[in-house]
């Protein structure tokens, strides 16, 4: 299957900048070569797309995924839609200013049109000691916002703990 490198690049990105806002992931990551490790693959250049199973390991740059699975949904060649289940999904980048942002879900979907992240299942994001979960968490990359929600989970809330600037550092 031939996806388009730029694109994957870009959308695999976009599954880490969602806490991250005020603050970008090193810049030079998406010039950076894509591996993905796992142990098994399979590509359909019919349907667009590709699988990957068992211990995923997505790395570019500073961004590293885990998962236990990773589809890319790229009908024509064309990065519709990333998804990456595990229990959990984790990931981390180090971001421009040096701090590392990272987080978990069971369940991590990008939308390449809409720029949109969602988080499903126990997802948690933190960056330095700031920490926001809830059983679903969507991050609108293009307005900045953030929509956490707790119904579905544990207790039914979210929690979001946010620490000044300094007091962080």
């Amino acid at each position: 299957m031939s996806i388009q490198p730029t694109l994957l690049n870009k959308g695999l990105l976009c599954l880490l900048l969602a806490y991250a806002a005020p603050v970008f992931a090193v810049q030079g990551d998406v010039e950076q070569p894509l591996s993905i490790e796992a142990d098994t693959a399979v590509f359909d250049r019919n349907k667009g797309t590709a699988t990957y199973d068992g211990n995923v390991i997505v790395k570019q740059g500073t961004l590293e995924i885990l998962a236990a699975h990773v589809d890319i949904l790229a009908p024509e060649n064309e990065i519709q839609q990333v998804i990456a289940t595990g229990s959990p999904v984790n990931f981390k980048q180090e971001m421009d200013n040096k701090k590392l942002a990272k987080g978990k879900s069971t369940k991590m979907e990008y939308f390449v049109s809409d720029k949109r992240l969602v988080l499903t299942g126990e997802s948690e994001l933190e960056q330095d000691q700031d920490k926001l979960t809830g059983n679903s968490i969507v991050y609108l990359i293009d307005s900045g916002e953030i929509v956490a929600d707790g119904k579905g989970g544990k207790s039914g809330r979210i929690t979001a703990t946010f620490f000044p600037s300094k007091a962080a550092e």
